[in-house]
Parts: C-alpha cells; structure tokens; sequence
C-alpha cells in the first residue's frame, strides 16, 4: 500500500464514519449520545488511565503514555491458559518519532461512541498527527490508522509479561478459581515468538498442559467423561500484527523503513483449539490477509454500532451522571458480550494490573478468577432484553446448554436421579470449582461438596430457565423456544421431581436446601428456588399448545401442581406484627451472608409487585430486609422498582452512579464492591433498575414510568415482550411524545405518573 493510498484509506474512513450517523434512527438521539463520548486532553501514566474498546468477542484497554507511546492490552472471552484462569492475549506498544504525545504539545483523546472507535489528535503545526483505533466489528482485528502532517517514523511492537514458564505463586491463586488451593504446582507456558517471518510478527499462547482431566477424575465423573470435552487442551491464542510498507525489527517489532505521513497497523488475535500452532497461525494470517482494507472494516464497523445504539437508548435531561453511566456500561457490554463465553462479572474482558487497588500482580489477575458464578453471570443478561440486546444474552445460554449433558450425567452419579443442576462457582465445562468441591476427599462420597456457602443451593436451574423464557417472551423465536428452552427446562424440572421428596399433598419438600449464602442451617423450601419453579412452572404451562407436545405439557402441569407456596412469615416490628414474604418455609435465623434471599419473588421472579397479589406482603419484606444493598450484585434498586418505591428507587440508582472508582479515569469503572472492577453486577443493575423504572412488563400490560420520579425529565426507547418497542418523551411532568410500535400494543400501556398523549393513529 502507498503513502498516498493509504493517506487516501484515512480521509475515507472519516467519510465513512461521517456519513453512517444518519443510519442511527433519530438524528436527536445521535447528538445526545455524542454528549457521553469521553474526551480527555491529557495522556495518561499506565493502564489504569485506559479505556475500553471492543466488538464483543475481542477487548482493549487503550492508553496514551504521557511523553511515551500509544499502548493497549488485547482481551478475548476465551483465551484461557491450561489452569483456566483467563488471560491477556497480550500488548502493543506504538512508537512514534518525532513524538507527538511529548510533554507541552496539544493532545484530545475522545472515544466516539456512535463509531465504537478512539480518535486521538496530538502535536501541532505540521507535526500534527492523528490516529483512529477500532476493532473490526465482524472479526478478531484490531486496527491502528494513523495520520501525519509531515513524515514521521512508526514501530509497533509486541509486548509480554510471560516470558518463561512460571508457577502461580499461591497468593496469586484466586485468579484461578477453579483450581484455587490445589495441592500441586499451578504451571502457565510462556508465550512463543515467531521468529523468521518477513512481513509480519506473531506470538501466542499455546495450552499443552489442561487441568481438565484432574478434575473430572477428582470429582468422580470419570464416567461422564465423554459427556464433555476439554475446553482448555490445545488452545491456542495470540496475534498477528501485520503492516503495509512495514519490516520486521528484532523478531517482536514492525517498523517503517523510512518516514511516513500515514500507516494502518491491525492486529488479528483469533483463539481456538488446534491440532498445532501452525494450524492456528494459518488462521491468523488469514484473518490478517482478509482484514487488510481498513476502509471496509470501518465501514462494517461503523454500520455495527449505529444498528446497536439504534436499537434503544435513555437519555435523562438534567442528570447526566446517570445518562453516561447508562450509556457507557451498555457500550461496554457490547464490547464485551459477543464472545465465546458470557460477560464475566468480575471486570469482564477489561481488568489491567490491580497495582492502584494495592496489589502487585500482572494483568492476567483478577479477584474470583475463572468461575462463571450463576448470581454474579445472571446479571449482564437481565438489561439485555428491555435494550434490545438479545445476541447478546447467547453466550450465557450457549455455555450452560453445553455443559448440561455433563450436569444430567453428574446427577444420576451423585444422587441417582434424573435432570441436571448447576454448580453455583462453575467451570466452564460444567464441573464444580474444585476448591469449592474440597480437595480433602478423606472419607467423603463423590456427592459431598464442602463448600458451605452453596453446597445446597439450587435456584441457579429455575432462573437460567427463567431467564430464557424472558428471552422467548421478548423475542417470539420459535426455535429458540423449541430447540434451547423447552429441552433445559425439561431437564432442570426433572432432578426436583426425582431428587426431593413429595409431602401428602403431592408437593416438592426441598430438604436438604438452603437459601442462597445467607441462611445455610435447617432450611426446608427455601425462598429462591420455591419462588424459581413456581414462575417457570406456570409460564411453561401458559405456552402456545403448538409449541409443545402432549407430553411436555403433562409433565409442565404435573410439576406446577407440585410447585412447594412461596414462603409467608409473620414478624414483629415496634410490637406491631407485619406478614411478609419470608427466606424459606423453615430455616434457623443465623445468617452467614448479607443477601436477602425473601426478595427473590420480587426480582428475578416477579411473583409480586404492581398490579398482583400480595404487593402488602412483598413491601413488608423490603422494609424488613436484613441487609441494606444498594451497590454491586445488591438487587434492592430492581426490587424498589418493581414495588413502584420511586423515591427509594431514585436514591439507590443516585447511589449507583456515584461508584465510580477515583483511582481509574474511565468513568464506568464500577466497585470492586464485593467483586472486583470494573464491577458488570454494579453496572448491569445500573441499567436494569433505570430500565424498570421507566418500564415493566406484565403478561399483555406495559406500565410507563411506573417508578419514575415526577420531577425526572427522560427520553427513552426501550423494548417490551412480543417484540414491541416503547419509545416516550417525558418533560415538565407530561408525556409529550409516546410511539408504540407495533400500534396495537398501543392499547397495553398503562400510566399513573402522567396522562397518555392522543395517538396519532
């Protein structure tokens, strides 16, 4: 490629990236969504100062070293080394001389999100340069465009903290969760350097070595063995960094033989599970080769993020705190969401060396590790649906629809019954972390899990089916329905109609059982699970008789009618007794972890809130709870919300726009909490809890700003079930503008805050 070309390939990004606005569909909405852009006009010190870029699948942190160089880290989903902690794929470093980030020179870095992409300007007068990052939004590619005013000198080189091969020091060991504590040497390879190519670079990460088959043989699957597959054996990920007009420097460098006024560096940094490294670095240069024209991969890119941001949007006039904190997670989600495995709780695909939170580990750490933790992973999933954002909710469905022939099979070896259930801390081939499972087997039964805090847990089945119907209820994909819900579903109902006992009256008696983490003694139809198989139960029954046979319908009605009640207590407050929603039918009072298992029939399962029976006794047991949680996973917002607790709503959602970390410069930088950041629980119930106060959906009905502050002024588009979408103009205490598409859903909206505007129809 040319100079002169390539200069050409810049001017007609920006055309393209100009031209593609109109396809966002408000101009009004774009010119409030470029108000959130992040904009700074001073370099940064390290990756702490970064912010995120991604196409869902692949992520980097970004950053401009002041009177250095351009930086980031790459990220992947899946890019898990052979004890499954979930690595960096790697770093870039991007020199330019003369310098234009040196101290004193002018300097904007702005994140556009409309585009997906960070532009940043620096230097001045004819040492003016300008560079534009993206990834591609269809593939694996990160690119670097750059443009000069006069010719400057460009080197992009690799950078890799694992060098050798290295044994995980013991206080590192968290990071990887499913083999925390184990009582042999945790070993990572180092990563390899492709020497000998001539018009690229290339290094990767190559997995030998695989914890899987311990940990099948220490939890007693052996037998179950060909119901999975290791994840971990054999995969290989990296990059291949390629430039036209650039050479090969020292093995890990690319750099231009002479000055430049203009370049495009991509990085192409696929994953898999490969017969060899060469098959893997064949798929790279592929990928490479097939990204080359920058020109189209912003085109296609550009066109990705307006189609995204047209889908749905909040836009809170007068409070523009909570307006940017909504906007960038939802933008982080997607660039994080489309990946192999779902948004992992604890920083997604965005974590960099923790050394501003204390800690003097790399990048590859992060607190909880690998796990994907069923109440943490649920999060991400639930904002989803009223955004519109149903792809990505896939990766959760994909991974617990592919681990559950292993979790059928590990039923009928433990307890000899039908049905799966899910680990609360899971791998991601489905088994328990083995340090939660117990590494001390000593007189111990293959079924004896010793971790105290959920060896009895088992709501996480009912909400994941849960979750899917909500995907079914919104999306009408028959396929979907027939193909990933209905078989789970089945499955998870069978192991609590063959596991537990029936009483007299032909319901289920969940003993033994406990109530998520907080009550673990003496628990019998524990809140979560109860409140869980009543809501699947019932729903399943109310599908389409079409949709499902005969059979499917017997057993759905069969295990309704044996759905244990929702458990009621009495309680006395200031010597006044109040009846309200309890944790379980019976369990001792000591609890052992601050979550509130009783609101569970509020949020996930909306057994209760507006418009149905028992709000008194629902109300009461907010009031009550135990534990006052208004930031990470606590879902006390949600829950306000959905009880029409506008004024509680409103504080808690202040709360949460206030937890940005100050010791990081994105903005969206969330906790730890009780996680670790940038937190997707804290961010995730950001949204959710803005979005059920603007909207809740109930069987046929909409409510509109059921929980929404009068004096609050809030333009938004979001979707509801049957695949209807609610765009509403609220300002100065009326509806101004309400357009319901498709129209004869017009006729479901209810609103008590202000009167429904005449409809033009």
């Amino acid at each position: 490629m040319t100079h002169r070309f390539q200069s050409a390939v810049l001017v007609s990004l920006f055309c393209v990236w100009s031209l593609a606005g109109g396809a966002l569909a408000k101009p009004q909405a774009a010119s409030e969504l470029e108000k959130c852009n992040v904009v700074r006009t001073t370099p940064g010190k390290d990756a702490g100062d970064s912010m995120p870029l991604g196409n869902g699948e692949v992520g980097i942190n970004l950053w401009v070293e002041a009177g250095g160089d351009l930086h980031f880290y790459i990220a992947r989903t899946d890019s898990l080394s052979e004890i499954s902690r979930l690595l960096k794929v790697g770093g870039v470093r991007v020199s330019l001389s003369p310098n234009p980030f040196a101290t004193g020179l002018p300097f904007r870095q702005e994140l556009r999100l409309r585009e997906g992409r960070c532009e940043i300007t620096a230097g001045e007068g004819n040492k003016r340069v300008t560079l534009s990052v993206f990834a591609d939004a269809d593939r694996p590619v990160m690119h670097v465009v750059g443009e000069s005013a006069s010719p400057l000198s460009v080197k992009a080189t690799i950078e890799s903290w694992r060098t050798a091969r290295r044994v995980l020091p013991k206080e590192e060991n968290r990071s990887a969760w499913s083999v925390h504590d184990a009582p042999f040497d945790l070993v990572e390879s180092a990563d390899v350097f492709c020497d000998g190519l001539t018009d690229a670079m290339a290094w990767y990460h190559r997995n030998e070595e695989s914890v899987f088959p311990v940990t099948v043989k220490h939890q007693g699957l052996q037998a179950a063995a060909d119901k999975s597959h290791d994840p971990l054996l054999h995969r290989t990920f990296g990059g291949w960094v390629a430039a036209e007009g650039f050479e090969v420097s020292g093995g890990r460098s690319l750099e231009t033989p002479s000055p430049v006024k203009s370049f495009a560096v991509r990085v192409a940094v696929p994953c898999a599970q490969t017969p060899d490294a060469k098959t893997w670095l064949d798929l790279a240069k592929k990928i490479s080769d097939q990204t080359a024209d920058a020109q189209d991969a912003a085109r296609r890119t550009a066109a990705w993020w307006h189609a995204f941001w047209g889908r749905s949007w909040v836009f809170a006039a007068g409070n523009e705190v909570l307006t940017r904190g909504y906007i960038l997670q939802r933008y982080v989600q997607a660039c994080g969401g489309r990946g192999t495995y779902p948004v992992k709780f604890n920083g997604s695909i965005f974590t960099v060396e923790p050394k501003r939170m204390g800690k003097p580990f790399n990048a590859d750490w992060r607190e909880w590790g690998d796990c994907h933790w069923w109440q943490n992973a649920r999060f991400p999933c639930h904002p989803m649906l009223a955004s519109g954002d149903f792809e990505m909710m896939d990766p959760l469905f994909r991974l617990y629809s592919s681990v559950r022939p292993l979790c059928d099979a590990r039923a009928q070896i433990y307890h000899g019954v039908r049905g799966c259930y899910f680990p609360e801390t899971m791998t991601v081939w489905g088994t328990y972390s083995n340090g939660d499972y117990g590494w001390d087997r000593t007189g111990r039964q293959p079924k004896d899990v010793l971790a105290p805090w959920w060896c009895y847990a088992w709501n996480q089945g009912p909400e994941l089916v849960a979750l899917m119907l909500d995907r079914w209820d919104y999306t009408q994909d028959e396929a979907f329905l027939k193909e990933q819900v209905l078989p789970m579903a089945e499955s998870v109902l069978a192991y609590f109609d063959t596991r537990f006992k029936k009483n007299a009256d032909g319901k289920i008696v969940l003993n033994p059982t406990q109530a998520v983490e907080t009550y673990c003694v003496n628990v019998i139809n524990d809140a979560p699970t109860t409140a869980g198989l009543n809501n699947i139960a019932a729903r399943l029954c109310a599908l389409p008789e079409r949709l499902t046979t005969a059979e499917q319908r017997a057993f759905f009605a069969k295990m309704k009618a044996a759905c244990p009640p929702v458990p009621i207590e009495e309680a006395t407050y200031d010597g006044r007794k109040v009846r309200k929603l309890a944790p379980a039918e019976k369990y001792a009072n000591q609890r052992s972890n601050c979550e509130n298992p009783e609101l569970y029939a509020i949020w996930p399962f909306r057994l209760y809130g507006l418009g149905k029976p028992g709000l008194e006794e629902a109300v009461a047991a907010y009031t009550h709870r135990g534990d006052h949680l208004d930031v990470g996973w606590g879902y006390d917002g949600n829950c306000a919300a959905l009880l029409g607790l506008t004024d509680e709503a409103a504080r808690i959602l202040k709360v949460k726009c206030a937890n940005s970390n100050p010791a990081y410069r994105w903005p969206a930088t969330w906790g730890p909490n009780f996680d670790w950041l940038p937190d997707q629980d804290h961010g995730s119930n950001l949204m959710e809890t803005t979005q059920l106060m603007l909207l809740q959906s109930d069987g046929d009905a909409i409510r509109l700003l059921p929980a929404w502050p009068k004096g609050w002024d809030v333009w938004f588009k979001l979707h509801a079930p049957r695949g209807t979408t609610v765009e509403c103009v609220y300002r100065g205490g009326k509806i101004e503008q309400l357009d319901v598409k498709p129209a004869t859903r017009r006729k479901d909206i209810v609103c008590l805050l202000a009167p429904l505007p005449t409809s033009k129809d």
